[in-house]
C-alpha cells in the first residue's frame, strides 16, 4: 500500500476512533439529560469508554471494515457496522460490570448501539467521497496496467473510471494490437511487446490481466518478483456464471463456483 492510501486508511481509522468516543459521550447526556448524574458518575462511564474504544477498532479490523474494495453502499457493509456497534455495547457493558458490578440503565445501551452505528456508516460513506475527489487528482490510487483491450476490459476499464476506484487505470496493453488507440481516456500503449516499458513508463503498481490467457503464468511471475499487485477476473479462465469466492481445504486455496448463493452461506 503507497504512503499516500496509508494516510488517508490512518485519517478514517483516527475518526472511527473520535466518532465511536462521541458516540458514548452523547448517549450519556441522551440518557441523564445534559448535566452531570451523581447516580450514574460520568468519570467511571467515560473511563470504560475509553478503554472499549481502542478495542472495537481492533475489532475493525477483524471484521476486514477498512478493506479499500468494499462497497460501502452495500447491505454487507451495514452488516459488517452493525455487528461492530453491537460488539462494541457487549465490550462497553462486560468491563462496566466487571469495574463497577452495578448499571444505572439499559436503555444507553441501546444509545450506543445506535449512535455507534450511524456516526460510524455515514463517516465510511463520506470517507467513500474522499477517497473518489483523490482518485480525481490521483492521490492514494493504485496506478494499474490493464492486460486487454476485448469488450470485457473496456467494460472493466469504464467501470472503474466512472466508479472513480482508487485502483486507477493508467495504461493499456492489446494482447493482440490492431484495436483502438484509447479507452475510455485511458492510452492503449501496444502489446506485450511493450510490457516492461509500459510498467516503468507509467509507474505500475497494480496490474489487472483481463485477456492473454496465455501469457499469465509470465505475468504472474514478473509481478511477484517486481513486488507489484495482480489481479484476474475469473472470465479469463472462462467462468462467467455462479457465485466464486476463494476457499481453503486443509490450508490449499481452492476457487470455489456455487450455482447460487443462499443467505446461510454468509454464516456457514
Amino acid at each position: 500500500m503507497n504512503q499516500q492510501l496509508i494516510r488517508l486508511k490512518v485519517l478514517q481509522i483516527v475518526v472511527d476512533g473520535i466518532l465511536i468516543f462521541a458516540a458514548f459521550t452523547l448517549a450519556y447526556f441522551l440518557r441523564v439529560g445534559f448535566l452531570f448524574s451523581t447516580d450514574f458518575p460520568f468519570g467511571k462511564y467515560i473511563t470504560i469508554a475509553l478503554i472499549t474504544t481502542p478495542i472495537t477498532l481492533i475489532f475493525m479490523f477483524f471484521a476486514r471494515a477498512y478493506k479499500l474494495n468494499l462497497q460501502i453502499m452495500s447491505i454487507r457493509h451495514m452488516q459488517r457496522i452493525a455487528f461492530v456497534a453491537l460488539e462494541n455495547v457487549a465490550v462497553f457493558m462486560v468491563l462496566y460490570y466487571f469495574a463497577y458490578h452495578n448499571f444505572f440503565s439499559r436503555l444507553i445501551l441501546v444509545y450506543i448501539f445506535l449512535l455507534t452505528f450511524l456516526f460510524v456508516y455515514f463517516w465510511h460513506r463520506l470517507f467513500r467521497w474522499i477517497m473518489q475527489k483523490s482518485s480525481e487528482v490521483e492521490i492514494g490510487i493504485y496506478r494499474t496496467l490493464v492486460i486487454g483491450a476485448n469488450r470485457p476490459a473496456e467494460e472493466i476499464v469504464k467501470r472503474l473510471i466512472q466508479a472513480k476506484s482508487h485502483i486507477k487505470p493508467v495504461a493499456i496493453i492489446d494482447a493482440f494490437g490492431g484495436g483502438k488507440s484509447i479507452i475510455a481516456g485511458v492510452p492503449v500503449v501496444g502489446k506485450m511487446n511493450m510490457f516492461e516499458k509500459a510498467i516503468a513508463q507509467y509507474d505500475i503498481d497494480h496490474i489487472l490481466q483481463v485477456d492473454h490467457l496465455e501469457q499469465t503464468l509470465n505475468i504472474i511471475n514478473y509481478a511477484l518478483s517486481n513486488n507489484i499487485k495482480y489481479m484476474m477476473p475469473p472470465e479469463l479462465l472462462g467462468i462467467f456464471q455462479g457465485e466464486q469466492h476463494i476457499e481453503e481445504i486443509e490450508g490449499q486455496p481452492f476457487l470455489k463456483v456455487m450455482r447460487k448463493k443462499h443467505w446461510w452461506d454468509r454464516i456457514w
